[in-house]
């Protein structure tokens, strides 16, 4: 599984077009640390968002409207 995982985030992050990354899955399964890991392994800037600590989001994220939803994620991380 970590191999695809790691396979699947290398391609999204060698994507000129790629939009945020949202992980969604079960607790306690090891999304933040790979996450976390890769982005160490990329020497890139990770803004984590934790969408269960920021409730207010969800209206956003409803919407499906990218812009917004960048926005908002953007304003949130600094």
């Amino acid at each position: 599984m970590k191999r695809i995982d790691e396979n699947r985030l290398k391609k999204w992050i060698s994507d000129p077009n790629r939009k945020p990354l949202v992980l969604r899955g079960a607790r306690q399964v090891g999304k933040s640390t790979l996450v976390r890991q890769f982005a160490a392994q990329q020497g890139v800037t990770l803004n984590e968002i934790n969408l269960e600590r920021h409730l207010e989001l969800d209206k956003g994220f409803a919407t499906l409207d990218i812009r917004l939803i960048r926005a908002e994620l953007d304003a949130l991380a600094g």
